[in-house]
């Protein structure tokens, strides 16, 4: 208080305002930089996770249609269908063949390793056992077309399904996560910023205070010193007070 007293009005304006200005610079970094990291942390969500969730979502359509096809020509009465679906599965090859390449480099966690070579043994024993089914239905033996369903092709092609669903999941998982995260950090962000806007307040208000005080005080009683020598009392208690150097 002392040296604020000792300054010049226009220093105690000036050292008033900065202390503000200083605030609201801070506060509006701490938004800006917080804006920046959600921009971040949403630009990262939609790029390698979301796209390596939509392939997964796309291996596991194409897995859940290649099982009910081989099911259907399994179980039909028709010898002849495989021959009809034999272009669409081997399309069906390809394009889950391209997919698992573009999956495998995205792979990022040792879990999400461990379970896709889990996933590749699965397809492994899949084919072999829509192979198994696939030949035996050529033969036109319906008996023992059904028996290679039952016993290989179902219990393979359900494990090779809820796996990578498994991943899929996982995927997801992944990005609820994210989410949750980027909105727990926006939140953060906002209730500093309004932390920091009550603090600007609240010193603004008593800066305010103290430099008007520190103004005003010695001018009230530069003006109590001057009434009473224009009244005529200059008693050396009031002199002492005429001397008093006036407010800067």
């Amino acid at each position: 208080m002392k040296q604020l007293a000792n300054m010049r009005i226009s220093s105690r304006l000036i050292f008033g305002f900065a202390i503000v200005l200083i605030l609201a610079t801070i506060s509006t970094s701490v938004g800006l930089i917080n804006a920046r990291r959600n921009a971040e942390a949403t630009s990262a969500m939609m790029e390698m996770p979301l796209a390596k969730e939509r392939l997964v979502a796309d291996w596991f359509v194409l897995t859940y249609s290649a099982i009910v096809r081989t099911s259907m020509i399994a179980r039909s009465s028709d010898a002849n269908l495989a021959d009809t679906f034999k272009e669409a599965i081997a399309a069906s090859v390809v394009s889950g063949s391209g997919i698992i390449k573009k999956i495998e480099p995205l792979l990022s966690s040792e879990d999400e390793k461990a379970l896709f070579k889990e996933i590749i043994a699965a397809r492994n024993k899949y084919q072999a056992a829509k192979e198994l089914v696939m030949n035996t239905r050529k033969t036109g033996d319906a008996a023992a077309a059904e028996k290679a369903y039952k016993d290989v092709f179902e219990p393979a092609s359900k494990a090779y399904a809820d796996k990578v669903n498994a991943l899929l999941a996982m995927q997801r998982k992944a990005i609820d996560q994210m989410a949750v995260d980027i909105d727990r950090s926006s939140t953060r962000g906002m209730q500093l910023m309004l932390l920091l806007g009550m603090l600007l307040v609240v010193i603004s208000v008593v800066a305010v205070l103290i430099i008007s005080r520190s103004i005003t005080t010695p001018l009230k009683r530069a003006l109590e010193v001057a009434k009473m020598v224009a009244a005529g009392d200059l008693t050396p208690t009031s002199r002492s007070r005429a001397r008093m150097k006036s407010p800067n």
